[in-house]
């Protein structure tokens, strides 16, 4: 696993990141790598987001970028490896530029100053990271479980879809296959039952 930005930051001895192909953290996260380091930490605390990686191999990109005034945009975008698709199609996804297999949330800040708004770009995209959790009478965060979740059914629906038309394949080919034997069994023995006859009338 190799986690990249401009400070090398590397997770590679971190056993939770087996099937994490890479981090990176790019844009204004480059020139501020505390918030980012909040992210990852973020991320690496969020048990479903975890056991989605440990399933998927996944790329995950950490980005903010500054946009009117001193407003910022931050985001975070995972690319998962989807199963579901056959090499065929993944080849023609990847040279059509095909990028769906894909999670990304976004989060943006409005301050008076660029850091104070990556601060709070930052802040709110961690919310939306972390876990579903109850502050006072509502709900906050579980947004990137809900949207992982949703990633992790539809690949598993078309496995099992797949797997199913598997079975049907296999049980049909051998019904056939035993139904071909019955008929040359039943061709042996009338082979023998005329064998029989033309020997008794010699």
């Amino acid at each position: 696993m190799q986690v990249q930005n401009v400070n090398n930051y590397s997770q590679m001895n971190n056993p939770n990141f087996t099937s994490i192909k890479s981090v990176r953290c790019e844009g204004l996260y480059k020139k501020y790598p505390e918030f980012a380091d909040a992210l990852v930490t973020a991320f690496q605390e969020n048990p479903k987001a975890m056991e989605f990686c440990k399933k998927y191999d996944v790329n995950i990109v950490f980005h903010a970028v500054k946009q009117m005034q001193d407003a910022v945009a931050s985001s975070i975008n995972i690319f998962f490896d989807n199963v579901a698709k056959s090499k065929p199609r993944k080849f023609f996804d990847k040279l059509t530029g095909n990028t769906d297999d894909k999670v990304v949330l976004h989060a943006w800040g409005n301050k008076y100053s660029l850091p104070q708004s990556l601060k709070e770009s930052t802040v709110e995209l961690i919310d939306k990271i972390s876990p579903e959790r109850k502050v006072g009478d509502s709900y906050r965060g579980g947004m990137l479980d809900s949207h992982l979740k949703l990633a992790d059914e539809e690949m598993q629906k078309i496995i099992s879809e797949k797997s199913k038309k598997n079975l049907d394949k296999y049980v049909q080919a051998q019904a056939a296959k035993a139904s071909k034997a019955r008929f040359e069994a039943k061709g042996s023995k009338l082979q023998n039952s005329i064998d029989e006859l033309i020997k008794k009338g010699s």
